[in-house]
């Protein structure tokens, strides 16, 4: 073993033992400190165990009063004077590196690890293949620096999206855009101080960040969140399928035991919508919450009941799944919800949880571990800053997962980690399906080539359970095109287990990203992919460098529409990892929601 591997990991031991937040046997989950609980123990048979929760949170929260607005009548692009970039201009905001999951003297020891990886299995689950039948349809840019702020900027931008049957909602730090399914802008850019006006510790004044977009399929509405100054969640419902039109407004409690609440991620359940997070405090990882919004209150515009749960102290990033596939039939019509987490602090293994009844059993439980490390074949570490062909490196953040996607069954989830095609390190993107009452794998694949660097990786799949992958990539050998740009891969639902087809760029840059904060620059916390609820149109919006006409923010965000057309040949597209090119006759899936997946 090298030498420098032997110090660094002893050095990562002694970091570790002085009192990380993930102390403590790998099978043993420890009380959350600021609300202590009965502890669970899976050590006993992690993948089975489905002990409920013992019950300490507070069960009966007052329902909140909603308030109503009409969008048409808001002013758009309003000026924001607590923009985060106008405040840094005035000495007032110093650029961090986010909310951590670890210390920065255990992150840089995890990294110097990472960078002594060895290579993976040569198996192919693990590389693209060199055909794809993948189609880009539609496609137009959205929101960049200048357009998110109320003429001023913020860094990073964590773009997410939602569809509808007719519109799109674009959403960044801290502004959103709606369009129709052509492109058109329907509502330009609209900052949610704006839209929130009015609400205290949702407005302007107030430091908000990490915005959320979801549409739910059963009752045709969006909903719109955004982090309230890590104390609040601030959510706001349509009243009707129109977008542009009404609607009602609500403030929730996030900072209940004295944390600051980060990370917020929303999905649609069946009677719920569900959001999870992490908690800090003194700016260290102390837990992760998961909240749950009556959702017929919220979209009927009255006082909406809502429920807390605290997840043990090893668990983290709690991702509600987000239900697609009401149209074609196969929404849950019963049964909990569930919520993807990670649950160690080497990139390996991840859990389940189910959420019974948030209004009325409020059975809460876990059904499982699952090591992604072992269903891959592929050994990963922490991500390490990604270089680009000239200019100053990025943060590529962590590996918690990135995105929970239910579909047929069947949970989807993807996150970034460091790996070594063989090479050398890079990071790659890292993709499972889960069977989510039992937290079994499926399948799984980590996409990785040598020399290049995927991050913020987000995924979604359609009726025929074909999937697709969008993320950032970075090649430091191209000066030309190997700038942070956008591309995507993805797989049919006959594709051979594991296996991704080759992937595509959706949006190309040849400029340098730069931002007002200092390299490794901040870059994001996530991208946004969804599903169409037609059923089999998948849509992406992805972050690229984009020449804004300023240095302090160079960042873009564009849109773009996905498909995987039937009856026609798989054709090559990149002749790469030849020994992988392989010809997959599509097989018929099913028929229903008249969709012909054959």
């Amino acid at each position: 073993m090298k030498l420098r591997k032997i110090i660094v990991i002893f050095t990562v031991m002694l970091i570790a033992t002085a009192g990380s937040w993930l102390i403590g046997r790998p099978n043993q989950l420890s009380p959350v400190k600021l609300q202590p609980r009965q502890p669970l123990d899976f050590s006993s048979n992690p993948q089975q165990d489905q002990e409920t929760f013992a019950e300490s949170d507070p069960i009966n929260q007052d329902p909140v009063p909603g308030s109503m607005i009409d969008l048409s009548d808001l002013p758009q692009n309003l000026y924001d004077p607590d923009n985060r970039y106008l405040r840094w201009l005035r000495g007032e905001y110093k650029p961090g590196k986010g909310e951590p999951l670890v210390s920065p003297q255990e992150k840089r020891a995890l990294q110097e690890v990472a960078l002594d990886l060895e290579p993976g299995v040569a198996s192919m689950i693990a590389l693209p293949m060199s055909v794809t039948n993948m189609e880009i349809g539609t496609n137009f840019d959205s929101m960049d620096f200048t357009d998110c702020c109320g003429s001023g900027g913020f860094i990073p931008p964590d773009p997410e999206l939602a569809v509808g049957r007719d519109h799109i909602i674009a959403v960044v730090n801290v502004a959103f855009e709606i369009y129709d399914k052509s492109g058109a802008v329907q509502i330009p850019a609209t900052t949610f101080a704006t839209l929130f006006n009015g609400i205290s510790g949702c407005t302007i004044g107030t430091q908000l960040f990490d915005p959320n977009v979801i549409y739910d399929e059963e009752a045709d509405r969006f909903i719109l969140g955004v982090d309230g100054a890590g104390v609040n969640y601030c959510i706001a419902a349509s009243l009707t399928s129109d977008p542009t039109g009404q609607w009602v407004r609500y403030k929730f409690p996030t900072n209940v035991g004295g944390a600051i609440f980060d990370y917020p991620h929303a999905g649609v359940g069946r009677d719920a919508i569900y959001m999870g997070g992490n908690t800090f405090v003194n700016e260290s990882f102390s837990g992760a919450k998961v909240f749950a919004y009556d959702k017929w209150a919220m979209y009927d515009g009255l006082a909406t009941q809502w429920r807390e749960r605290s997840l043990v102290v090893n668990q983290h990033t709690p991702q509600p799944a987000n239900l697609h596939g009401y149209l074609q039939g196969t929404w849950p019509e019963s049964g909990p919800h569930y919520i993807i987490t990670g649950s160690d602090n080497k990139g390996e293994n991840y859990s389940v949880f189910a959420w019974n009844d948030p209004f009325g059993a409020n059975e809460f439980y876990h059904t499982g571990t699952f090591n992604l490390v072992t269903a891959t074949g592929v050994p990963v570490g922490f991500p390490v800053s990604v270089p680009q062909p000239t200019g100053g490196n990025i943060e590529a953040n962590d590996w918690r997962p990135q995105d929970a996607e239910y579909r047929n069954g069947t949970i989807w989830t993807t996150n970034t980690a460091s790996c070594n095609p063989g090479t050398g390190t890079v990071d790659c993107v890292r993709w499972a399906q889960i069977k989510p009452e039992s937290a079994s794998v499926i399948q799984a694949g980590v996409l990785r080539s040598n020399g290049i660097y995927r991050i913020f990786s987000d995924l979604a799949v359609n009726h025929c359970d074909d999937m697709a992958m969008g993320y950032t990539r970075t090649d430091p050998t191209d000066l030309t095109w190997g700038y942070p740009s956008i591309y995507v891969a993805g797989r049919t639902g006959s594709t051979h287990q594991n296996m991704l087809l080759v992937e595509l760029p959706l949006k190309l840059s040849n400029v340098p990203y730069t931002a007002f904060d200092s390299p490794p620059y901040r870059w994001g916390d996530y991208t946004g992919l969804t599903s169409d609820p037609n059923g089999w149109d998948l849509w992406y919006l992805g972050q690229y460098s984009k020449e804004t006409g300023n240095s302090d923010g160079k960042w873009g965000t564009y849109i773009g529409s996905l498909s995987f057309p039937r009856n026609s040949t798989l054709s090559p597209i990149m002749m790469t990892n030849l020994e992988n090119s392989v010809y997959l006759p599509f097989v018929h899936n099913n028929s229903s929601g008249g969709i012909d997946c054959s």
